[in-house]
């Protein structure tokens, strides 16, 4: 008889952002002109207003004033900030800049900057975090989710691991999809990281766990620019960089692998400037799949508020989906990479804001002619 698979008891921390005590320009995200987000929160009047986002992650900065007035509840729990479970300082920087990616407004804009945001700190600032720590706040979110609007949930997080499939996953994961599945349920949108391991995983298709599970939408990441070549931590390197073209960190998980969970998107990730933890105006530069995933669930946001104020209420996850992928833009693994890594040769969908946004519009709008046609 074999022994029950426990979780893992503790995840890699994540690698700081660079840090500035001022922004060194002032400036919309660089990745907007290539995403095209403010085109979308013009052309449809979007901004995440009503909509809050809760993020799982090393915290935020919360005297930031690309903040001021939004961070509408927060709850620390691991050990750090005296083990004061209300308090969900940020001492290591990463959940700052994912945070400013997604609801930023004041030195930064973020993709939805009217949204309301609520940090829960399930990593440390030095030495990682646990995957227990990750439920309690899944569960947070599941009781808190109508008293503080939430509709979406970041985690930039995962555990390093190339999964291709959820039962190669070595322990328990009942509980975490359990809870990921109730959050679906009621419209919360849960995006993950697929994950920065691609190098040391020898350019295996996969995806890091929690991003395998079906039930979330899982995220990979593209360069926005042409800014020259990169080399990472990893030992991934790019030697030059392109728009739309995939980081040589970023893994990914192709639906002919995996019909049933695969890489859903692709989001710019390298470089992102963002909130920072040095003071009220501090700034942060990072790379990673941790950068993408804010990225689309500023988007989601943004979906989401122009399909509520059209019917009253959220879409379905699996519609978001659709329609992020529906609205996105082809790239090819292996077509213009010049880096150290194999590539899959096959094809990817990247976001595109504003047509991700009139997806949802051509939607509503199909909606309403079936309803005309049926009651004529």
């Amino acid at each position: 008889m074999t022994d029950t698979p426990q979780i893992p008891a503790e995840i890699n921390p994540v690698e700081p952002p660079m840090q500035f005590d001022s922004p060194e320009f002032a400036f919309d995200l660089e990745i907007d002109r290539f995403l095209m987000a403010p085109q979308a929160r013009q052309a449809f009047g979007v901004t995440g207003n009503g909509l809050t986002v809760a993020v799982l992650d090393t915290g935020l900065n919360p005297i930031h004033i690309d903040f001021a007035g939004r961070v509408v509840a927060q709850r620390n729990f691991t050990p750090d900030n005296n083990n004061n479970a209300d308090d969900a300082t940020d001492g290591n920087g990463h959940g700052t800049n994912v945070g400013g990616i997604i609801v930023a407004n004041g030195d930064h804009k973020g993709i939805a900057p009217a949204a309301n945001i609520i940090p829960l700190k399930v990593l440390r600032n030095t030495s990682g975090g646990s995957f227990v720590w990750i439920e309690q706040a899944l569960d947070w979110v599941i009781e808190n989710r109508v008293r503080y609007n939430i509709s979406a949930v970041c985690m930039s997080l995962g555990d390093g691991q190339n999964y291709t499939a959820e039962d190669g996953i070595p322990y328990a994961i009942e509980t975490m999809q359990t809870k990921i599945r109730t959050l679906k349920a009621a419209q919360v949108a849960v995006v993950i990281a697929a994950g920065n391991d691609f190098f040391p995983h020898h350019s295996q298709q996969g995806m890091s766990y929690p991003a395998i599970l079906r039930e979330c939408v899982s995220v990979g990441a593209v360069y926005d620019a042409d800014e020259g070549g990169f080399q990472y931590h990893s030992g991934a390197i790019a030697y030059s960089s392109k728009a739309g073209q995939i980081t040589p960190f970023s893994q990914r998980l192709h639906p002919t692998k995996n019909s049933d969970t695969y890489t859903d998107i692709f989001a710019p990730g390298a470089p992102v400037t963002s909130s920072g933890i040095n003071g009220p105006h501090g700034e942060s530069i990072q790379h990673g799949t941790s950068q993408a995933t804010p990225v689309i669930v500023g988007v989601i946001l943004l979906m989401q508020e122009f399909y509520r104020r059209a019917t009253g209420q959220l879409p379905e996850v699996d519609d978001l989906v659709t329609w992020l992928r529906r609205g996105g833009a082809p790239i090819y693994d292996g077509d213009d990479e010049h880096d150290n890594v194999q590539h899959t040769h096959l094809e990817y969908i990247r976001v595109d804001a504003l047509s991700a946004v009139d997806a949802v519009r051509r939607h509503l709008q199909k909606q309403l002619l079936e309803k005309s046609i049926a009651t004529s």
